[in-house]
């Protein structure tokens, strides 16, 4: 029963990955186009997007580029919450951990990192964690060889999807091995997959790109990452990414609770203080107090944001709702445990309503400006002769916060570099200036240039690009010494 609500009822979690379109999640199309060119949206292996094994074969057996993409969504999802029950199953029994992997997929730490931030490394880490503690529970269990390769290979492949993540998930299960199951060849299996990870990293480059926003202005605020209405429907109008929700909130308390009245046998007691734990370290080191521990650690190499160590300790916090059922066994059931399903599901649909757009992204983006802070996916050119005009369709995904309300520039110039006809203006006028762009948000404008004063009949080029409008300085091009698209007209 547990394994086939982890099936079904998790179809909540990842069936709005199916819906048509792609949602406008912080890394835009960055993802997509990380498989078709990969020279413009290069991977960051430490702390960004990390490298989409999975999606070749996937590319390979037909699937377009956003449809292999979203189904590594998918498969993610699916990966972290049947694993997940496999790795409770004897130690919570079978519907504990069946609600535990539920909960797990419709974790709004989970959801936010596929619909909110569409981050598909962060997404396949969180599938291969549970796969790592399944394979160690298999090796605990049944001295199973196959449990612990599989150890060893999730590690492996967590590395390669992202390494700054990959290292604190080793830390975390280094702890677990060594606080919960206490079994010292545990722990040497997730040294050799941590051991290995690194070394298969080694020869594709162990450089850290620059981190796209700053890290230390980025800690979570205590009272949204504790908000109670956090993932239900109606909650807070403003989510981020690294709110709990409220079940998880109550699962807490009530674990908490049970612990301190109730005579639990030692090995169960020690993972449920485990995962408290985890939620107490993880919360702490989100928070701007801990600023002084990041800095030492030199952190923000490995990390973009603080509160990212929340997705390593996610397992153990996943575990809290279904462990209420071995503390409390008058839950176990059947109507009591599908109330609890229900409460899952309902504290997850406000996680679940992601922006979709309709947009198609083409093999390769038009332009990438700044430090990777604005993408320009499409931009058509059209010329008239009566009246002499020209005309600029461009749509555009902002790919962070902006720290400054860019202008566009939009310019006519002869073969000789007279410059005929010149546009200045925000990118969307008034309505909308840059710094309340949201990252990932579709834009799009048309931008006209009136050419009555072109020479008749002369080829003209014409320039796009982005500037300060304080001192006129222009945004760069990505891979190019350029701060403006070149187009080319009749």
């Amino acid at each position: 029963m547990g394994f086939w609500a982890v099936l079904l009822v998790g179809i909540f979690g990842w069936a709005p990955a199916l819906y048509p379109g792609y949602w406008q999640g912080w890394q835009g199309f960055v993802p997509v186009y990380q498989l078709t060119a990969a020279d413009v949206a290069a991977a960051d292996l430490w702390r960004g997007t990390g490298t989409l094994l999975l999606a070749q074969p996937l590319l390979q057996l037909g699937l377009d580029p956003v449809q292999a993409t979203r189904t590594l969504f998918v498969l993610a999802l699916i990966l972290g919450g049947s694993s997940v029950y496999a790795w409770l199953v004897g130690r919570l029994g079978d519907r504990g951990a069946g609600l535990a992997g539920v909960g797990y997929m419709l974790l709004p730490l989970v959801l936010d990192t596929t619909y909110l931030r569409g981050s598909p490394g962060e997404a396949m880490l969180l599938g291969l964690a549970p796969l790592t503690l399944a394979g160690l529970a298999g090796w605990s269990e049944r001295r199973s060889p196959a449990g612990a390769a599989v150890a060893v290979l999730g590690m492996v492949w967590m590395w390669h999807t992202q390494a700054g993540l990959a290292a604190a998930t080793t830390v975390w299960l280094a702890c677990y091995t060594l606080f919960v199951e206490r079994d010292r060849s545990q722990l040497w299996i997730v040294l050799a997959g941590g051991a290995a990870g690194l070394a298969a990293l080694l020869p594709l480059g162990g450089d850290s790109s620059p981190p796209p926003v700053p890290f230390f202005d980025h800690f979570a605020e205590l009272y949204i990452l504790l908000d109670p209405a956090a993932g239900w429907l109606g909650g807070t109008p403003v989510r981020q990414p690294y709110q709990l929700g409220g079940v998880l909130l109550l699962a807490a308390l009530g674990v908490a609770g049970g612990l301190s009245v109730k005579k639990v046998p030692a090995a169960l007691s020690r993972l449920l203080w485990f995962s408290l734990g985890s939620l107490l370290v993880s919360l702490l080191l989100a928070l701007p107090i801990s600023a002084p521990i990041w800095r030492l650690l030199a952190a923000d190499l490995l990390f973009t944001y603080p509160w990212q160590l929340l997705l390593a300790a996610a397992p153990f916090l996943a575990l809290l709702p279904g462990a209420l059922l071995a503390l409390f066994p008058e839950l176990e059931t059947a109507a009591h445990w599908v109330a609890l399903l229900v409460l899952v599901v309902l504290g997850s649909l406000g996680a679940l309503q992601p922006e979709y757009t309709q947009v198609q992204p083409a093999a390769r983006p038009v332009a990438l400006f700044g430090e990777r802070q604005i993408l320009v996916i499409h931009a058509q050119l059209t010329e008239r002769s009566s009246p002499p005009s020209a005309l600029l369709e461009v749509t555009w995904q902002p790919l962070q916060p902006l720290p400054v309300d860019y202008n566009i520039f939009f310019q006519a110039l002869t073969a000789e570099g007279q410059k005929v006809a010149q546009l200045d203006m925000q990118p969307l006028s008034e309505a909308q200036p840059a710094t309340q762009w949201r990252p990932g948000q579709i834009l799009q404008n048309t931008y006209s240039l009136d050419l009555n004063a072109a020479p008749p009949e002369v080829p003209l080029t014409y320039l796009y690009g982005y500037y300060d409008w304080r001192d006129s300085t222009r945004l760069p091009l990505v891979g190019s010494n350029e701060d403006k698209l070149v187009l080319h007209g009749r």
